[in-house]
């Protein structure tokens, strides 16, 4: 009896001593999430005003096509989580849960090469669609004389836009610091396997034009010839006397 009255004391008493952490933890929890919804509240309409919910349909991201600010509604939502994340942190910080204060920290710490390799990746699909439209508007044979072929166009446009986003991949793979090593090697046979493909794809499918091109070229450079060897045959036939 006068070990579980010891006992029903100490864990009192260890209550009590917890209590104010415990108490400004709560407070800390709560004034947080009011914080994380005012950020988010803030930041959604600043970023549909500055243009970030057409920067995500110009990328081709979204889910819905209903939803004009989806954009704006994810930045929100990234800003409120990340916020929550630090008030976690303090909170379990406070109510002295070490480990998990630092398993929260490492995360908030690794959030910036998210960031980053989302931008990059970002910026690669933009500039695959923009060329990927670039190539698919222009006009125009590539021989004189010839038709405008464009049966090959989508498929040669498809094949670059694929091997810009490729290397926007490699560089946000290597931003999060995944398996270096193995991403730079993958890189490096990959851009050597697109490299021959076109190779291949060029000369094997443009072999007929080049034949058809060099020898038109020949032919003009024979015929110049023969026109100047010609005129300098008469210039000597004028000059020289009977």
């Amino acid at each position: 009896m006068d070990r579980s009255t010891f006992w029903l004391r100490a864990a009192w008493n260890d209550f009590l001593a917890f209590l104010p952490d415990l108490l400004w933890g709560l407070a800390i929890l709560v004034v947080g999430y009011f914080i994380a919804k005012l950020l988010a509240s803030i930041t959604r309409p600043l970023l549909h005003r500055v243009g970030f919910d057409r920067l995500v349909d110009r990328l081709g991201i979204a889910v819905r096509a209903d939803r004009t600010e989806q954009g704006s509604r994810w930045g929100a939502s990234i800003v409120f989580w990340v916020t929550m994340l630090i008030v976690l942190m303090y909170t379990a910080d406070v109510w002295r849960l070490g480990a998990v204060a630092a398993g929260i920290a490492a995360i908030i710490a690794y959030l910036p090469h998210v960031l980053a390799a989302a931008v990059i990746f970002g910026a690669a699909l933009l500039f695959a669609n923009w060329v990927r439209a670039r190539m698919l508007e222009t006009n125009g044979a590539s021989v004189p004389g010839e038709a405008p072929t464009t049966s090959q166009r989508p498929l040669v446009a498809g094949a670059i836009r694929a091997g810009i986003l490729a290397l926007g991949a490699f560089m946000a793979l290597r931003e999060l610091q995944i398996a270096e090593e193995i991403v730079t090697l993958a890189f490096s046979l990959t851009l050597g396997a697109i490299a021959l493909a076109a190779a291949l794809a060029f000369g094997l499918g443009s072999r007929d034009v080049a034949g058809r091109v060099a020898r038109r070229w020949y032919e003009d450079r024979l015929g110049k010839r023969a026109t100047m060897n010609a005129s300098s045959e008469d210039e000597h036939h004028i000059i020289t006397p009977p």
